[in-house]
């Protein structure tokens, strides 16, 4: 069962964004996804729909400390602290408690492995955990990393965020090394990404060229678009919000490609009954208005309409491994000096 962290120490690069609408393309395709927000902010929590951040309890803070304080028995448990959000997700939220736990953290044993111990008793439970880290490589970020078996990196399509792959890169390794050997890097995803300028254009040129063979980088880019802060603010996804607009396309071609990466494929879409092959997708999508069909002898057979699927670039299999990458030096990849 993946546990996938969405993770960039840089800020305003679209991991809360991308959690909530992967997580909700996810759901589309007919999997059981859980939001972790793991950001004291809790902007996860918000852009879900929960109104009232600092009136959540349990929280994903106030666990973590009971755990950091060895206060186990008959506490709170992470299946209290679930809720079912407005916008139609399951979800762990978080609030400024967050920041306490971590500083908790520092003097208990086991101090890295804290989330991943909160999360075993519903692993089960689920066919995708989404963990949204905060823009840091703390404690917190660590404990993510050391819970999650594959990362996604969401970059902006800007120079500056071009700089900050180096260190997540590092910290990836040393993760890897020391702490989760199981730790795969899923891909890099290109958010904020505006065609209309030639900065943005070339910055994603320089991602591409410069990882590519090295690190996945997803096929999918998730352009610049005013829809997805709105619906935000309105707590719902973008495919609630604006089902038909190219963000939500952008999610859902995303959520492909991570089935795909992670060896796994969409749930079969739900026929009608008493209508073999005719989905309810493909329903709504007939005219309101259609000439009488005239009589046959034998039927029609319907042939429902096959949706291309877009799959990855490359297979994580094919990759170099990501540790001749660090150790050959990340610097002329991404055309930074030492």
């Amino acid at each position: 069962m993946p546990i996938i962290a969405v993770a960039n120490q840089k800020g305003g690069v679209g991991k809360t964004t991308s959690t909530l609408n992967l997580g909700a393309a996810l759901q589309e395709a007919g999997k059981r996804v859980l939001l972790i927000d793991f950001d004291p902010q809790g902007n996860l929590s918000v852009a879900a729909g929960v109104v009232d951040i600092d009136a959540a309890y349990p929280s994903i803070g106030d666990l973590l400390t009971l755990s950091g304080r060895g206060r186990t028995l008959g506490a709170p448990t992470i299946e209290t602290a679930i809720v079912a959000t407005p916008a139609g997700m399951d979800l762990v939220p978080s609030n400024g408690t967050l920041s306490a736990a971590e500083l908790g953290l520092v003097s208990s044993l086991n101090r890295e492995s804290a989330l991943s111990v909160l999360l075993k008793p519903i692993e089960s439970r689920y066919d995708y955990i989404l963990i949204d880290c905060l823009p840091s490589l703390g404690l917190l970020a660590i404990n993510a990393l050391r819970a999650a078996n594959g990362i996604i990196i969401p970059v902006q399509a800007d120079f500056l965020a071009i700089q900050g792959l180096a260190q997540i890169f590092e910290t990836i390794a040393a993760v890897r090394e020391q702490l989760n050997p199981d730790l795969n890097i899923l891909g890099v995803v290109l958010t904020l990404v505006d065609q209309r300028t030639a900065h943005s254009r070339e910055v994603v040129r320089v991602v591409r060229s410069s990882l590519s063979g090295q690190v996945n980088v997803f096929e999918t880019e998730v352009r610049l678009h005013v829809a997805l802060k709105e619906a935000a603010r309105a707590g719902r996804t973008i495919l609630d919000f604006d089902s038909k607009s190219r963000s939500a396309d952008a999610y859902r071609q995303l959520a492909l490609e991570v089935l795909q990466v992670c060896g796994d494929a969409a749930a079969p879409p739900v026929t009608l009954a008493g209508q073999p092959g005719i989905t309810a997708e493909q329903l709504l999508d007939l005219p309101e208005l259609v000439a009488a069909v005239p009589h046959y002898e034998q039927p029609i057979p319907f042939r429902p309409r096959q949706e291309e699927a877009v799959v990855a670039r490359v297979a994580r299999a094919d990759a170099p491994r990501f540790e001749t990458f660090v150790a050959e030096g990340w610097e002329p990849w991404l055309g930074v000096s030492s």
